[in-house]
């Protein structure tokens, strides 16, 4: 890369901001050489930040982050953002928490409905009998994982009623134990007025550290007529093990240089072929289920097709409940197969979302968890390597 030596700091900034996605050293490099000249600049901090995150240097993001929060002219929508999920990734939960609250501050047109009807959210204490509404706002795979605050609620004496994907809601009336779910709003009950709470707040609203994350599983359940129909749709072989396969979650959550790169291609699973006494059923949907005609020797159950003709979460989560491990790339039928309490491991990119920390095997989320993280940026075939081996073992341990 040519660089001219007349080059002014802001200069540095701006191609050091250009280079974050494809070479962030060389960016902390710019923005660094920058910041000599321009020790105010709140945008190159933030950019460094990012930089930094890229790196996996995530105590050094924080510092950036806070340093550009503390300038004036700062991005402060987008760095807080930043600063709460790298601060829940290394572990500073009740920090991490509080920021995290800022979030509705990028999409501010998500809350004011419910605002009009109900109020400011409650945000503790509980305990006072008060009926509630949580409001599910991101993805499957979120309200899927913090679901499970509605049965603390409940413990605490509050209705509950959730209010969620309609895609979720026969899944989570059928199983959960949620008192009430739905994907309609219903008008305030003036004889029991109800609070509200953004489902992801839940985890602030109720001080929940790594030390004390309720229900780690199973805390949804599978209904057992459809276990039954499944245990004969998919025909499995006797004596062979019967392993679940998911590869990419939803490519729309995926744009952001938080989130890129967590998911991974059949063709990355491959090397699974070498396993004797096992046979796969892809759980994958969407436009990525495509690549299972590349499947390329991977013995796949006689029920796969019945499978691939579903698209109920009920149906999945039946269906789950018959293998006996699920392997799948970070994504939402991972936090189905925990709440189930299914055996998953999970393949971590080099730098994994916020939820799954910077390291360890295990998760205080999901006690049939094992994380399985990549040593280098990128590396889905030594994760795969690792996974394979430990189901050889297992395999040969009986």
């Amino acid at each position: 890369m040519s660089i001219s030596t007349g080059w002014q700091p802001i200069d540095w900034a701006n191609r050091g901001g250009e280079l974050l996605a494809t070479h962030p050293r060389l960016a902390q490099r710019l923005l660094n050489r920058a910041i000599c000249g321009l020790p105010s600049e709140a945008i190159a901090y933030y950019n460094l930040g990012i930089g930094l995150h890229q790196q996996r240097r995530i105590p050094a993001a924080i510092r950036a982050y806070r340093t550009s929060l503390a300038l004036p002219g700062a991005p402060v929508i987008e760095a807080t953002n930043n600063l709460s999920q790298d601060l829940l990734l290394q572990g500073c939960w009740a920090e991490g928490w509080e920021l995290y609250e800022k979030r509705f501050a990028r999409e501010p047109g998500k809350t004011p409905l419910l605002r009009q009807h109900f109020g400011e959210p409650r945000s503790g204490p509980f305990g006072d009998g008060q009926p509630l509404i949580l409001m599910a706002e991101q993805g499957f795979g979120d309200t899927l994982q913090f679901c499970r605050f509605a049965l603390v609620l409940q413990s605490l004496g509050h209705p509950v009623r959730l209010f969620c994907q309609p895609a979720l809601v026969p899944l989570l009336q059928e199983g959960s134990g949620i008192q009430q779910v739905s994907d309609q709003l219903f008008p305030p009950d003036p004889a029991q007025p109800a609070g509200w709470l953004p489902l992801m707040s839940a985890a602030r609203a109720l001080a929940i550290t790594d030390r004390n994350v309720p229900h780690p599983g199973p805390y949804l359940q599978a209904d057992p007529a459809r276990i039954a129909a499944w245990r004969q749709r998919l025909q499995r072989q006797p004596g062979k093990r019967l392993i679940a396969l998911h590869w990419q979650g939803k490519p729309g959550h995926e744009h952001s240089l938080y989130s890129r790169g967590r998911s991974m291609t059949l063709a990355d699973w491959l090397p699974l072929r070498q396993l004797e006494n096992v046979e796969f059923l892809s759980v994958q949907k969407g436009e990525a289920a495509a690549q299972l005609e590349q499947a390329h020797g991977l013995p796949m159950v006689a029920g796969q097709a019945a499978f691939s003709a579903t698209l109920d979460f009920r149906e999945t989560a039946a269906a789950l409940a018959n293998c006996d491990l699920l392997l799948s790339s970070d994504s939402g039928v991972v936090h189905l197969a925990g709440a189930l309490g299914v055996p998953t491991w999970v393949a971590l990119r080099w730098i994994p979302e916020w939820r799954w920390g910077l390291s360890g095997s295990r998760t205080p989320w999901y006690a049939s968890l094992r994380l399985f993280r990549q040593q280098r940026d990128g590396d889905w075939a030594g994760v795969v390597a690792e996974i394979t081996r430990e189901i050889e073992a297992e395999i040969a341990a009986g």
